[in-house]
């Protein structure tokens, strides 16, 4: 038999099971080159067994009608219905009745595979509890980023993991803690947009179940941006929130009862079946499932990727939770072997002390030599770091005992830093400042932004073994040891300016490191939120208290670039000659003072200096004094 009279004899030979909405005569006369036979919904049992019947039927109708489909092994296709939704989006079905009945006239079936859930058909998909950042993606109407997000967004503050027991097809039990799951047999129209790079075979005879589980809200949010991100997801990388369980079989368990959606249709049971029969039904796809070439059963092969969701021990304190908590709990092992770490470095000890006065003694020759290597070398050897994490892991916890060990060692360390700085004030014959100790004396906001950061990054260190070397780098970034130093000089030259600057940066490197430390810890979930609201208030209004002053001192750092930036450089007429400015220095005060250099080649006098100052004024509308310098110029 040749292929068109193959052709035609597959024309010749299809089935139309309809409800009371189709006219089967307006439909022939439509298509006249795609000869059927019309059965209205009560002659259904008339087809054969392998005929090609299409079906113009609602959802419902449809699951109706599936056990005889498969037992007759009918070569089944789906016609546009308007209350055919579920099945027209599982199946790719897209199209005019009239198109889609030429398309079904000659298109090869497939062998699918047929998923039940407790021996009902799914079509798309089954939704068990709030996973609504996994909703059945829908060919007819896309879902946009926005409606996605928003939807998954709603009923945020009452999101709880509930606890679950699924058993595999080889008898693997899974205890886990979850929003909820998706059970699926394919994803090329069921799942999240097809956001996922590989396609969940139709014919491998194998169901998927995917377990939304974050351990937080942050979790949570983080990944439905994820979700929302250009580029599609891996399943072999799927984000540490999802689970994936692959199987013939999976039975899933639910103590307290679960309400599920079998293709939006609402159900409530402690126990679900869900099962594939492997190759059982034989499809005429639609035009928008694009199936993969038929290959084997794999029903002896099962997938199970828990990633960071949690499972057996580590399900119980969330499933407990009344609510997601807004952040991730560490696991009792990570909490105990830093807590550990912590209270070991919050002790005094004869090493701390010697690290400290070696390092100390080591900032207050690199600040008299003006030398910035020297000091970045003490910044690496102090030990302070140590005591201030273990610090902020006491007020994340409130643990009274770990802040008054961590304070004792602090005080002691700064103790020993002020005594060296005196001793050796009194002992050089140097008492100018350098440009070192002069950087040290008179801290921004900047400062405390920077200390933040240091906070962020210590407590991370300290909470991941394997970054834990980074703590030398935070240790020069936040540079506790020489506002320490220089603090001790300013009080052994009695420069109370000096030692008051000084020791404002190293309260403001201190308080910052602390109040960031602890929020990083609470962030990683090392310390519940109710525990750490008193000891990160303390420190939040300290925090406070500091910025004050050192907004000032930023306010003024401003007004000086600003004025720096307006006096005029290099060659200028000035009462009618030419008159070069040469180096520019700015001193705070009320009014400001500008120190020049003038250079000219006749000699200058007071009236040049009134015009440069007037310039000045007219540019920065303040009020400045100038301090000039006059140098004749041959």
């Amino acid at each position: 038999m040749t292929e068109r009279e193959q052709a035609e004899s597959i024309q010749t030979d299809i089935f139309i099971i309809h409800d009371s909405t189709l006219d089967p005569t307006a439909l022939a006369e439509q298509v006249p080159d795609a000869p059927f036979t019309a059965l209205p919904w009560g002659e259904r049992e008339k087809p054969s067994q392998d005929s090609r019947v299409l079906l113009f039927l609602g959802d419902e109708q449809i699951r109706d009608l599936a056990p005889l489909a498969l037992e007759r092994q009918w070569q089944v296709g789906l016609l546009p219905h308007p209350q055919a939704h579920q099945a027209m989006t599982a199946l790719g079905v897209k199209g005019d009745i009239a198109t889609l009945l030429k398309y079904y006239s000659t298109a090869t079936a497939i062998a699918a595979d047929a998923l039940t859930c407790n021996d009902e058909l799914v079509f798309s998909s089954v939704i068990i509890g709030r996973v609504l950042a996994l909703r059945p993606y829908d060919i007819d109407r896309p879902q946009t980023g926005w409606s996605l997000f928003t939807g998954a967004l709603k009923g945020l503050r009452k999101m709880a993991l509930r606890p679950y027991k699924l058993v595999t097809a080889k008898e693997r039990s899974i205890h886990i803690a979850a929003l909820g799951m998706v059970a699926v047999g394919n994803t090329q129209s069921s799942l999240v947009g097809r956001s996922f790079v590989e396609d969940l075979s139709i014919t491998d005879g194998r169901l998927s179940v995917l377990a939304l589980a974050p351990r937080s809200i942050i979790g949570y949010l983080w990944f439905l941006l994820r979700i929302m991100w250009p580029g599609k997801i891996s399943l072999s990388k799927l984000p540490g929130s999802i689970a994936l369980i692959q199987s013939s079989r999976i039975h899933l368990q639910a103590p307290k009862g679960a309400e599920y959606l079998l293709d939006g249709k609402p159900v409530h049971a402690s126990e679900i079946e869900l099962q594939v029969l492997a190759h059982r039904l034989q499809l005429l796809p639609g035009p928008a499932l694009k199936p993969r070439k038929e290959e084997k059963p794999s029903q002896d092969k099962e997938t199970v990727r828990l990633n960071d969701v949690p499972v057996e021990e580590a399900a119980k304190p969330l499933v407990d939770e009344r609510t997601l908590p807004l952040f991730s709990h560490a696991t009792e092992e990570e909490y105990k072997e830093l807590f550990v770490s912590l209270r070991a470095n919050a002790n005094v000890s004869s090493s701390y002390q010697v690290l400290m006065i070696l390092s100390v003694l080591l900032a207050l020759t690199g600040l008299y030599a003006n030398s910035a290597p020297v000091i970045i070398g003490a910044m690496i050897l102090a030990p302070l770091m140590s005591p201030i994490v273990s610090l902020a892991m006491g007020l994340a916890r409130t643990e009274v005992g770990l802040i008054r060990t961590s304070m004792k060692t602090l005080g002691i360390g700064i103790a020993w830093g002020l005594a060296c700085g005196i001793i050796l004030a009194w002992a050089m014959p140097l008492d100018l400042p350098t440009d070192e100790m002069r950087a040290r004396m008179s801290p921004t906001l900047l400062d405390l932004l920077v200390a933040v950061i240091s906070g962020i990054a210590g407590a991370y260190a300290s909470a991941k073994e394997e970054v834990a070397k980074s703590l030398a780098g935070v240790a020069i970034a936040v540079a506790l040891v020489p506002p320490l130093s220089v603090a001790g000089i300013g009080l052994g030259w009695g420069y109370w300016d000096m030692a008051g600057g000084a020791l404002l940066l190293l309260i403001t490197n201190l308080v910052g490191i602390a109040l960031a430390a602890s929020v990083t810890f609470l962030v990683m979930g090392f310390a519940p939120f109710h525990r750490a609201r008193k000891g990160l208030g303390i420190a939040l209004v300290m925090a406070l208290l500091i910025s004050a002053p050192l907004y000032v001192s930023f306010r003024h750092l401003v007004e000086k670039e600003a004025i720096l930036k307006e006096v005029p450089r290099g060659e200028v007429i000035l009462s009618g000659i030419p008159v070069q400015v040469g180096s520019v220095t700015i001193k705070a005060g009320s009014p400001w003072v500008v120190r020049v250099v003038l250079s000219a080649p006749s000699t200058l006098d007071q009236s040049h200096v009134e015009e440069l100052k007037q310039i000045i004024t007219d540019r920065t509308s303040e009020n400045v004094l100038v301090e000039a310098q006059f140098s004749i110029r041959r």
